[in-house]
Order: C-alpha cells, then structure tokens, then sequence
C-alpha cells in the first residue's frame, strides 16, 4: 500500500505539472469582448470556483517520447443543493512500459448524498486481479468536495476566505501574464459561443517557468529511484519547448470546452502532456442516487454527534463453512 501511494503521488505530481503549464500558458481566458477581454476573462475563469450545478468531463495524457505514458479521465456530476450532490469517477491507466511504476489501472468513484460521503477504490494489482473497497462516511459535512465549487459548509466564513485566496491569485495573474494576453487570438463564434487560441513557442515561455520546472526536477531527484523513475530520464534541468490553448465560452462567459498541449524537453527525451475538459450541464445536472447495499467491502464510519464515532466493517470473504460464503460485521464506537 505504501508503495501504491508513492507511485499515486508520482502521478499527482504528473497531473500537476501538467496543469502548471497549461495555467501559465493559457494565462487566463480571453473574451468575446475585445475591448475589456482579459478583465471578462478573469470573470469568466473565477467563475469556474462559483458553480453550484454542473457537468464536468476532463482528460489528461501524458506522454515519453511519443509513447503513452500515464492518463487519467474524470467525470463529476454536481448539484450542491440536491439531496444527491455528487457523483464522480476518476480513473488512471498505465501503459505496460510503465504499468509496474505507475499500477496498471486505478479507479475511485465517489458520491455524496443525504449528507454521507461515499469512497470506492478499485485497483488492478500486477496479477492482473481486481482488489476493491468502500467506505462511507456518515454525518460528514466536510468531506465530498467537488472540483468547481469552493465554498464549504460554512458560507459566510467560506465565502470570505476564497474571495482573499481568488484576490491574491488575480493579482499574481496580472502579473504573470503581462503581454501574454496579446498572444490570445480569436478564432470562431456565433450568437452562443465564441472560441479562442493562444500558443507560445520556447521563446515566449517566461525564464521563471523553466526555473521552475528545473526545481520539482532537482527536489524529485533527491528523494527518486533512478533506477525506475521514468521522469529521472529528463535529467535536472528540462524546458518547456512549446504550449498551446484552445477555448470556448457561451453567451454568458461561462466555460465549456478548453484543450491544452504542452511539451517539455531534457536530456534527448521529450515530456508530452495532452489536456481536455468539457463543462456542460450548468444548472441542470442532477447526479443519480446510489445503492450503497450493491458496493464492495464497506466499512462505515459514523460522525453523528450522538455517535461520537462509531464504525462498522463489513468484511467479505472466499472461506466458507459447509460451503457457505460467510460475512463477518464488526461494529466499535470510541
């Protein structure tokens, strides 16, 4: 397990770099409004962390010298105000160069109604075999967060909080961008949407990106196996060598469609990271209820207040007495 969630941070570290260079080459979105577009665009992006109800389809490909190396799909239903709030899936693969590093096939789907948070973990281990869990937790307010909606439970205190974080970003921004926004370019719309594009060559990468970079690569050698690390085949000091990003925004600026492609380059080899995300649904997306009774192996854990915390473990097993499968439930409170 321990091992399992090295590899699942070597891959949050993949997605992670890959989102950086897509913000930093995107900048912010654009508008329709070629008068004020980067200010609308600023409104327009923010307004991805005030969603209440949405579709959410995304995809990451990240790529060694042509071949697939890792991906990752992720499907989110969200209603913040329905008795079902959400469902999501989250799903990562590996090629078979780099299954063993990675794990062949990883797969969480999450779930949150009624107020219970619901969590089942799917693994392909190298046998080829198919370990799954559940866990649900009961009477959790704080957990089952969706990925466009930033406000907690608390909406006054939350509210204030991501307005100061939102502030700090958009000041970063602005000066981040600088002339970036000159290079964003209109390309197609009608009444309901308009479409832009924005890509940037090695030159027009700002140097701090590649110090950047050149800093997550220096840190992640410190602490690597060499020997099996497919990122230690970049050396220390790699470059961003080109990104692009290709959007689309209804009538109301909201987000719907955005693709982003971005290549980094180190030692003769060649990091290649393809994104895609789709918004869809706003306002009427309604997640489907869950039958918990049809999951696998669930342990639950209660944080209702008379409960204090009390657990329960459903534990399926192959043994069986005089040829029946048998169940053991174990329930404790502290």
């Amino acid at each position: 397990m321990i091992n399992m969630k090295r590899k699942q941070k070597k891959l949050t570290m993949a997605v992670g770099m890959a989102l950086g260079v897509t913000v930093l080459a995107g900048a912010a979105f654009a508008s329709y409004n070629t008068s004020n577009g980067y200010e609308v665009g600023k409104t327009a992006a923010k307004g991805l962390l005030n969603n209440e109800n949405y579709t959410m389809d995304a995809n990451l490909r990240v790529l060694i010298d042509g071949e697939e190396m890792t991906s990752l799909t992720i499907n989110e239903l969200y209603d913040r105000n329905g008795d079902v709030q959400l469902n999501r899936s989250e799903k990562s693969t590996a090629s078979d160069e780099f299954g063993d590093y990675f794990g062949r096939t990883t797969e969480y789907k999450s779930y949150k109604q009624d107020g219970d948070y619901i969590s089942t973990y799917y693994y392909i281990n190298e046998d080829g075999n198919k370990d799954e869990s559940t866990s649900v937790y009961k009477n959790s307010p704080y957990m089952g967060r969706s990925s466009c909606d930033s406000m907690g439970d608390s909406d006054e205190d939350d509210r204030e909080t991501v307005d100061k974080i939102v502030r700090f970003v958009e000041l970063i921004g602005d000066t981040v961008v600088g002339d970036l926004k000159n290079n964003i370019v209109y390309v197609s719309g009608d009444d309901n949407s308009s479409t832009y594009e924005i890509s940037l060559d090695a030159m027009q990468i700002p140097e701090f990106v590649n110090a950047g970079m050149s800093a997550i690569f220096s840190s992640m050698k410190q602490y690597a196996d060499e020997s099996d690390d497919p990122f230690m085949m970049f050396g220390t000091d790699p470059i961003v060598k080109n990104a692009s990003l290709k959007f689309t925004v209804d009538k109301e600026g909201r987000l719907t469609d955005a693709a982003a492609v971005a290549a980094m380059s180190g030692e003769g080899h060649e990091l290649g990271m393809e994104m895609s995300l789709k918004m869809s649904d706003y306002g009427t997306t309604q997640p489907q209820r869950l039958d918990v009774s049809t999951l696998p192996n669930v342990e639950t854990y209660d944080y209702s207040e008379e409960n204090g915390m009390a657990h329960t473990y459903s534990v399926s097993t192959d043994d069986s007495i005089n040829g029946e499968d048998t169940e053991v439930t174990i329930q404790t409170k502290d």
